[in-house]
């Protein structure tokens, strides 16, 4: 699976990149073991323990695929990541997230202005995969106190082989960060689009709960 970061640079998240060997180096850095995915860890402390990733029922964090030193990951079903791992979820895709620099946080209580940004051709051009705006259709945003959502098409490709069709993605404030929360949907599962709708608006919420709790920089689960 190839893994590649949101291109959301302009509100201070990385750029689109492969990773590689180096996450492991950086999990040790944060006192999680190298081969955690093999226990099916659904949390995971990313930016030193600054923030956490948790996935819904059924999703664990690929640790190949993230790069917690940059506040990147990767979730997919448990049973697709370890040999070990059963579990399945019921809503089977592909969420990524990304936590931006601190001070980040530009969506809570500029929800209408957020929303539209992300219709003029600068937010699209943020949310191509090439940075084109004409590449993107179809493009919806809903907002509301929990954060910003926004459904498109984006005919410059998929950001993971083996995605495709409409891309959903959720901008929220989580501890003074910008968080972006996409989910894609499998080209051999295709989820509909209320499924995947459900799915973010899931993922949404288990981040955000996530980090409401005491987090301890190296626990992992």
């Amino acid at each position: 699976m190839r893994a590649c970061v949101l291109s959301m640079a302009v509100f201070g998240l990385v750029g689109c990149a492969e990773v590689g060997d180096r996450v492991a180096n950086g999990l040790a850095n944060i006192g999680g073991p190298t081969d955690a995915t093999n226990e099916g860890i659904r949390t995971l402390g990313l930016l030193g323990g600054d923030v956490r990733v948790r996935g819904p029922e059924g999703y664990c964090v690929d640790q190949a695929a993230s790069d917690a030193r940059r506040g990147f990951a990767v979730l997919a079903g448990c049973a697709l990541l370890s040999d070990e791992a059963v579990v399945m979820p019921r809503l089977d895709g592909l969420i990524t997230v990304q936590f931006g620099d601190e001070n980040t946080a530009s969506v809570a209580g500029n929800e209408e202005p957020f929303s539209a940004f992300l219709m003029s051709d600068a937010g699209r051009r943020i949310l191509s995969a090439n940075g084109d705006a004409a590449s993107l259709s179809d493009v919806a945003v809903v907002s509301d106190r929990s954060g910003v959502l926004v459904r498109f098409s984006d005919a410059s490709g998929p950001v993971f082989a083996g995605t495709s069709g409409e891309q959903w993605r959720g901008f929220m404030d989580v501890n003074g960060r910008l968080a972006t929360v996409s989910v894609l949907k499998f080209d051999r599962n295709e989820l509909s689009r209320s499924e995947a709708e459900r799915l973010l608006i899931l993922a949404m919420s288990e981040i955000a709960g996530a980090n409401s709790l005491a987090q301890p920089s190296d626990e992992n689960t």
